[in-house]
């Protein structure tokens, strides 16, 4: 279609140049023979011929007065000087004309004279009985006229070039002055035309050619674009919208109805069967979630390695949720599910049972009813609602457990970084992340354990307070280190911790071996904020990378906006790179994003040589996993 119309309009636009040029080409030769024809026109009658021939006998009287003697003939000639081309020839005894004077200078004395360079061929052959006269048309509005006449032994004669003149376009000379003036002109300016014309045809074919690659490299990119962040939205394995799909879905609706179904003992299944026959598992489980959802008119969608989730817009209707939860619970508690296992190419059949977990209320939808999911699970039922007053003491007890471990591992100072090291393509270490741990005497806890705690007891700011005073405090003692630090939107948003953070900067010097980790969390809706906070500490040195890319709030337009100088590629991606096509388009298609708006990439949860290897094939910048070094309190 696009191609159909370019053909079209270049076309048109060949057809009016061609217009144009014939235009201009019919008007410059207009101009030109008006402004030849108005110097050539006069109103008088044309008398050059008698002007001319008065002429030529006033030099013939004076040879003869002269008696024919040539010195005084040129003397007296010289003194009229009204001729400026005099030729006086004498005949010999063959009868041949000799040139014996002329005052042309450009013409010398002797025979075969003025015969064939000046046009006058003519006289060699007169026999002069009569006058020679001979005239021609030239271009310029010019006329060149020959008259000869015979003096006994002598022939006497002039050759001038005189203003030639016509009365219009009905005198007799018009047809041949336009052949002299107008015919040179025209075949010039034809052939301009017509190169003209050619290039201009090059030109515009050259013009709408690039047009068209153009038009079909930027269609090409745009079906690119869509088919990369269809993939973002999508999860590879089971190719139904994933959480963050679900969390654009949420925050569009005013009235949001949220059901989580999770896998019972996945884990613990994927440990027995292996990760491919359970992958077979979750596809299958989504094809009967997803045809359920058509069935209840509802949005199915993957948020996790076993977790799916119904959702919708509508308003509060206890009765049908609780309808829609038993018959998720009849369809699918008990389910059997026959897959082919890889090893024994034999059909196996598992049993599948699955909890439910919803929540109708209209804020933190997702939220309450993961919630509701983990009461279901901890009372060991197969589904629970969300409210309000839904509470329980073994959660509120654990809470309290891991309160006391944070406030005791402050006091004590056991609240450290370890540092993971981040490699590029040749295996050497460019610089380390830095996770935050706190061990005590027979346990390292990961931030899994204690982070969220933390943040509820509003013990969060102090603990990353003395997690990044540790790392300013390795970066003074190591200066060739190079550090990158998780940063949360709550980060960059408290002004205690942001302004605290920016002294520090600004005393010791070191923002220049550090790489800021945007950690994705809710806090990061407020991006001018955000990026308030990102310019000042790039004005000091530090670099930006965005964590996680790939999934969550991850998207396009906020790498645009922020303009990071890292991407790190989010592990469910990386880690199935090696068996999953769609990971394998993914991130390649991620790396030549970034490596377009100039930024790096680093690939998080390389956990074998194969994944490294097919990293490193796709252009990965640098490498973060298991199977190049794990994380641990000191620095190599």
């Amino acid at each position: 279609m696009i191609t159909d119309k370019l053909k079209s309009k270049k076309t048109n636009a060949i057809f009016i140049a061609s217009i144009v040029t014939i235009f201009i080409f019919i008007t410059l030769n207009s101009l030109v023979f008006y402004y030849k024809y108005i110097n050539a026109t006069t109103f008088s009658v044309k008398d050059y011929d008698q002007r001319i021939d008065m002429r030529l006998h006033i030099v013939m009287d004076e040879l003869v007065k002269s008696g024919y003697d040539i010195d005084v003939f040129k003397e007296k000639t010289a003194q009229i000087n009204i001729i400026n081309s005099l030729y006086l020839f004498k005949k010999d005894a063959k009868n041949e004309l000799d040139l014996i004077y002329t005052n042309d200078r450009q013409q010398s004395l002797g025979k075969d004279s003025i015969f064939s360079r000046y046009g006058c061929s003519g006289l060699r052959n007169h026999s002069f009985v009569s006058k020679y006269y001979d005239r021609e048309i030239l271009p310029e509005n010019k006329v060149k006229v020959c008259l000869f006449y015979g003096v006994g032994d002598y022939v006497i004669g002039i050759r001038q070039f005189l203003p030639h003149t016509i009365t219009n376009i009905k005198d007799p000379e018009f047809k041949e002055w336009f052949i002299k003036n107008m015919v040179p002109t025209f075949f010039l300016s034809s052939i301009g035309c017509a190169l003209f014309i050619v290039f201009v045809i090059w030109g515009l074919n050259r013009y709408f050619d690039l047009r068209a690659e153009y038009i079909k490299n930027k269609v090409s990119l745009k079906r690119n674009l869509r088919y990369v962040k269809n993939q973002l939205y999508v999860d590879p394995m089971t190719k139904l919208a994933n959480k963050s799909k679900l969390m654009d879905y949420l925050s569009e609706i005013k009235d949001p109805k949220v059901i989580i179904i999770d896998i019972d003992d996945f884990g613990r299944m994927n440990d027995y069967y292996g990760k491919e026959v359970c992958d077979n598992i979750l596809i299958c489980m989504a094809n009967l979630i997803k045809e359920f959802a058509n069935e209840v008119s509802m949005k199915a969608f993957c948020i996790g390695a076993d977790q799916f989730v119904l959702a919708e817009n509508e308003e509060m209707d206890m009765s049908r949720y609780e309808e829609i939860a038993e018959a998720i619970t009849g369809r699918f508690k008990g389910r059997v599910i026959e897959v082919k296992d890889p090893k024994t190419e034999k059909m196996l059949e598992i049993e599948v049972h699955t909890t439910i977990g919803f929540a109708l209320e209209t804020e933190d939808t997702l939220m309450k009813a993961t919630t509701a999911l983990k009461m279901a699970k901890q009372n060991k039922k197969d589904y629970a609602a969300y409210f309000k007053n839904l509470t329980q003491k073994g959660e509120y007890a654990e809470q309290i457990e891991r309160s006391n471990m944070i406030r005791q591992a402050m006091v004590s100072k056991n609240i450290v970084p370890f540092y993971q090291p981040i490699f590029n393509a040749n295996g050497e270490i460019l610089k380390y992340e830095s996770l935050v741990r706190i061990v005590s005497s027979d346990e390292i806890f990961s931030p899994h354990i204690f982070l969220d705690t933390s943040k509820r007891i509003k013990r969060y700011a102090e603990l990353q307070k003395m997690v990044i005073s540790q790392n300013i405090n390795r970066l003074e003692e190591n200066e060739k280190l190079i550090l990158s630090i998780n940063l949360s939107g709550r980060d960059m948003l408290d002004g205690d911790v942001s302004s605290w953070l920016l002294e520090l900067l600004n005393k010791h010097r070191v923002a220049d071996r550090i790489v800021f980790e945007l950690v994705e969390d809710e806090n990061l809706d407020s991006v001018e904020r955000v990026e308030n906070f990102i310019a000042k500490v790039k004005n000091m040195g530090a670099k930006i990378a965005i964590d996680d890319f790939g999934s969550g709030y991850s998207n396009f337009a906020y790498i645009l906006k922020m303009r990071p100088d890292y991407i790190k590629i989010d592990g469910s991606l990386i880690k199935n790179i090696d068996i999953n096509h769609d990971s394998y388009m993914i991130t390649r298609a991620i790396v030549s994003f970034a490596r377009d708006l100039g930024i790096k990439t680093i690939a998080e949860f390389v956990h074998s040589k194969d994944i490294f290897d097919i990293c490193k094939e796709l252009g990965v910048d640098e490498f973060q996993g298991f199977y190049l070094g794990v994380p641990t309190g000191n620095i190599q």
